[in-house]
């Protein structure tokens, strides 16, 4: 544990400032600089450099900064621990996520695990495909849902969703009256495509070669809500999986017309833990939730823990 002294030394690292410190403790900033003058002096050491506008560790200061950060991480787990000896699922989960499940699938049934388990804090990592199995494989998160995985991965899958890309259009788009549409019947419309940091472009780019069909890309985008609101409010196509805009398709905002070339355009989620990684109680209650909801929406499931 920590003394209030080392918190509140803590508090100004973390802020930069120790105005700021002071604000975000709702204490007067004359009490935290007498806390780390106290702190200094016990240490014997200078903690702080306050020649500059901006408060800056000295390298004493970051060595005690990085003994707070551990020591607090230790109490966590700590704490975690003796509330699961208790059976009660608490502390803080880690939870990394391609854009396309965020909005509905995770956000969703993130509610529903909090209503059972507001006791527990979930931290959201909204990630690139390639950054979240990085993240997980670093353990900075305690769970991720990824997208199309590589055959030879190291994580441990629990479930998996498969759902084929989709052309999304609005309810005026004359393809929105169709059962489905061609590769080759998108040449002849102008696109809105999420850009190259999405693993859903480079699937897109490798029909179109293997196609020899030319897309017309009208707008490319780093997110896949931009992509989805140019469609809703013009006659671009785009192209996801349902799922990614499962929201916008329920209310009617959107078409998802399948592609004809299916087995081309095929996509797996999935959720996955790295297998060395000891998960919290609170952490195996949401992957047990997320391997259920993922069944719901059509997925498969392995074993959970």
């Amino acid at each position: 544990m920590l003394s209030i002294s080392m918190l509140y030394f803590r508090e100004v690292a973390r802020a930069g400032s120790l105005r700021r410190a002071a604000e975000g403790l709702g204490i007067a900033p004359s009490a935290v600089s007498r806390q780390i003058a106290n702190l200094e002096t016990e240490l014997k050491v200078l903690l702080l450099d306050r020649r500059s506008n901006r408060t800056t560790l000295t390298p004493a200061g970051e060595l005690v900064f990085a003994h707070a950060e551990a020591v607090l991480e230790e109490s966590e787990t700590l704490r975690t621990a003796l509330q699961e000896l208790m059976g009660t699922p608490s502390g803080v989960v880690r939870i990394g996520s391609i854009e396309g499940m965020v909005e509905h699938f995770l956000a969703s049934n993130l509610a529903r695990y909090q209503e059972r388990y507001p006791q527990v804090k979930v931290q959201v990592l909204v990630l690139g495909s390639r950054a979240v199995v990085e993240a997980q494989q670093a353990g900075r998160i305690d769970m991720a849902l990824a997208f199309n995985l590589p055959e030879q991965h190291v994580l441990r899958e629990h479930a998996r969703l498969e759902q084929p890309l989709c052309a999304l259009v609005s309810p005026t788009h004359p393809f929105a009256k169709k059962r489905s549409v061609s590769f080759h019947e998108l040449s002849g419309e102008r696109l809105a495509l999420p850009d190259r940091s999405f693993q859903i472009r480079h699937l897109v780019d490798r029909i179109a070669s293997r196609l020899q069909v030319h897309l017309e890309l009208a707008i490319e985008t780093n997110t896949l809500e931009m992509a989805r609101g140019v469609v809703r409010n013009s006659n671009l196509v785009t192209l996801m999986p349902r799922y990614a805009a499962l929201h916008e398709v329920s209310n009617g905002n959107l078409r998802a017309v399948p592609l004809k070339e299916r087995d081309f355009a095929q996509t797996a989620t999935s959720l996955v833990t790295f297998p060395t990684q000891r998960l919290s109680l609170a952490a195996r209650a949401l992957l047990e939730l997320l391997v259920s909801a993922m069944g719901r929406y059509g997925g498969k499931s392995s074993e959970v823990f």
